[in-house]
Order: C-alpha cells, then sequence, then structure tokens
C-alpha cells in the first residue's frame, strides 16, 4: 500500500469526524471524493492543524515569559485558526481565562460606538455630515458635524480634564447626559477649528454615543443590544457605573503593586460610555467580525465610508471607529484599548482574510504583548 493511499484512508476517517468548520462538502461524502480532492485536503488541514499548533506555542511562549495574559483568537478565510485562554480572570475566586471570559474592550468599544450611528444612517435617521447641533439642542459649536466626531477631526477638548474641572462631586459617576451637559454649559474651547486638524480624543465617541440616545430615545446601552448584540448573538455588554448591569463571566482588571496584582480602581468617570465601557469576550468579537465581512449589519456602501481614511495623509489613519495602517493600496484595519488594567487589540486584514483578537486583564509595561509582533507572527504563518 502506498503512502498516498495511506494517507487518504486516513484523511477519509479525519474529515467524517471533523466538526463542520469549512472543510467538510455538504453535497458529498468522503468516501465519494477523488483521491486527489482528497490529498488536497488533507494538505489544507494539515497546514491548519499545523498553523495551529505554532500559534499555540507562540501564545504559550508569551505567557510564560510573563507578557500575556488573557485570551485569543485569530480567524483566516472566515474559519477559526486558534482560539485560547491563558492565566486568570479573577485571581480571588480563581476563575481561569476563556475564549468566553468578558474584557473591558477600551478603545476597541469605539468601533461598535461608530457601528450604531451608521445603523440610524442606514434608517436615514441622520446623515454623516449633519451639524452635531441638529441632534443635541444647545451644542455650542455650530460648524462641528457628526463626520467630524467620528474621524477626531472636531477639535473638542478632553473630557478627562473638562469633567476634572467642573464635576465637584467625585463620589458620583458621570453619566453622558451629565457630560453633554457640562460642555453646553461650560463651553469648553476648542483645540482647532473642525476640520482643520486631527486630535485623537475619547470626548468624540462620548458625543457620538449621546447622539444615539438622542435619536434613538433609549439609552445607549439598550441600543446596542437591541440593534447589534442580539442580531449576533452576543454576550457583551455596555458596562457604566451609572447602571452597573450584570456582566457574565467577567474579567478583574489587574495593575501591578508592590506585592503582587491588585485590582484595577475604577472612578467617576467610568460611568461615561461610548469611548469605553463595552465588555466582550473573543468570541464575541468573532461574530463581529464575520457581520462585518457578511454585512450582516452594515452595507458594503456604508463600510466603504468606515473604512476610508478621515485624517488626513497620515500612514496611520482614523476611519469610523477604526484605525488605519495604509501602505500603498494596502490598508490594515486595527484598534488598541487601554483602561483600568485591561489591554485590548483587534485587527483585521483584508488583503490576507484574516482577523486577530488579543485580550488582556493586565497592565504593566512590558507585560503585555506585542500587537504588531503578534501580527507579523500570524501573518507569516
Amino acid at each position: 500500500m502506498t503512502l498516498r493511499i495511506v494517507v487518504v484512508i486516513f484523511t477519509t476517517v479525519l474529515l467524517a469526524l471533523l466538526p463542520e468548520t469549512g472543510f467538510k462538502q455538504s453535497h458529498a461524502s468522503s468516501s465519494e471524493m477523488a483521491p486527489d480532492s482528497l490529498w488536497a485536503k488533507w494538505e489544507h488541514v494539515s497546514l491548519r492543524i499545523m498553523k495551529e499548533g505554532r500559534l499555540r506555542d507562540y501564545f504559550e511562549n508569551l505567557h510564560h515569559q510573563k507578557r500575556f495574559n488573557g485570551a485569543v483568537l485569530v480567524s483566516e478565510k472566515g474559519n477559526l485558526l486558534y482560539e485560547g485562554g491563558f492565566g486568570m480572570a479573577d485571581e480571588k475566586l480563581n476563575q481561569a481565562i476563556t475564549p468566553d471570559t468578558h474584557f473591558q474592550l477600551a478603545s476597541v468599544s469605539k468601533m461598535f460606538t461608530a457601528t450604531a450611528i451608521m445603523l440610524l444612517f442606514q434608517e436615514g435617521k441622520l446623515d454623516f455630515d449633519d451639524t452635531v447641533a441638529a441632534h443635541l439642542p444647545g451644542w455650542p459649536y455650530e460648524d462641528m458635524t457628526i463626520r467630524h466626531l467620528l474621524n477626531h477631526r472636531s477639535g473638542l477638548a478632553r473630557y478627562e480634564a473638562v469633567a476634572s474641572w467642573y464635576w465637584k462631586n467625585y463620589r458620583e459617576p458621570l453619566s453622558n447626559t451629565d457630560l453633554l451637559n457640562l460642555y453646553i454649559r461650560h463651553k469648553p474651547v476648542i483645540f482647532f477649528t473642525p476640520g482643520n486638524g486631527f486630535n485623537y480624543c475619547n470626548t468624540n465617541y462620548v458625543i457620538l454615543a449621546c447622539i444615539v440616545e438622542k435619536i434613538s430615545g433609549v439609552s445607549f446601552q439598550e441600543f446596542m443590544e437591541t440593534h447589534v448584540f442580539q442580531p449576533l448573538c452576543m454576550d457583551a455588554v455596555v458596562y457604566s457605573r451609572v447602571t452597573e448591569p450584570e456582566v457574565p463571566d467577567k474579567a478583574v482588571g489587574y495593575k501591578p503593586g508592590r506585592k503582587g496584582y491588585y485590582p484595577a480602581q475604577g472612578d467617576y468617570l467610568d460611568g461615561v460610555v461610548g469611548d469605553k465601557g463595552l465588555y466582550a469576550s473573543v468570541h464575541d468579537l468573532d461574530k463581529y467580525d464575520h457581520a462585518l465581512s457578511e454585512y450582516t449589519l452594515l452595507y458594503p456602501s456604508t463600510l466603504e465610508e468606515a473604512f476610508s481614511p478621515g485624517s488626513g495623509g497620515r500612514v496611520h489613519n482614523y476611519g469610523f471607529g477604526w484605525r488605519m495602517k495604509i501602505n500603498g493600496d494596502k490598508k490594515i484595519l486595527y484598534h488598541f484599548g487601554w483602561w483600568r488594567g485591561f489591554r485590548t487589540c483587534y485587527i483585521r486584514d483584508p488583503e490576507r482574510n484574516l482577523s486577530i483578537m488579543v485580550l488582556s486583564n493586565r497592565d504593566e509595561p512590558g507585560f503585555y504583548v506585542d500587537y504588531w509582533e503578534v501580527y507579523e507572527t500570524v501573518a507569516a504563518l
């Protein structure tokens, strides 16, 4: 019996045991396939297994080096390539991290806020070039548009600083409505005329969440639950200290101290959402990733707007809730996040049809993984 016949027989059994992950064909059983077809499938499956093994070794090595504590998921051409969890989600409860553990996404939340705005656009309830004042009565910056907010070209002052100036009761969490009223009442000076500069600023996405609430008539949390999370079967939660919803399988964010790690402490700023606040797992992000590829929520023309450079002639540009790394005709979409002991990463490479999600609940210089190193490692497989 030749080696090729042995491999074909082995592959026939292997394919029969594999779950429906794209490697089995629904119109023909493995026993009906020609040897050449089975040989091609064996090469495809063996390549996938090789990549999965290398990724597992890579992240296990990072964990052993104390450079990574969290969850990771990598997909290629719409198929799961690798997923894993490393370390503790909650040290007090001895709860291990899994791909279903929910992490604070920090600024990776911004793409979801942009998604809410784009859904309202598709429903004809706003236009990207509408002025903010047209939707938020009393807004003091008349020429500022929704597009300026999406692209970080508004010139708005950082709400963290504005709140420190004007919010006197630090024991009381600050809501989006409270923050909006601070801007309307005190009219903080903007850094530049809207559209005439770029400044990455969390305030932009808080105000976008305010617009979502004003137009929809429901809270930002409820809008996201109804229009994004439920349709995609996501278990994600928009968390605010004002409402304090329950988060399933919640990870604790940790910071380093003299005697190990301690839970990162929140404050009144954790009542604000839109720029941050979304808790999700890598499985949730994978569902969202599929929705982007399959146009489940957003039309191709809408996503074309979202993925268009909006911050001038920059290599690292910004669209609608997405950063982008541009090299000639090639464009890598990504966003990183950092907040309260969490560091997060979501990278999409449309050309390679590759998506990478890395979520960590450790915040320490030198501890967290270099996300571009991860990308280069995965892309080289």
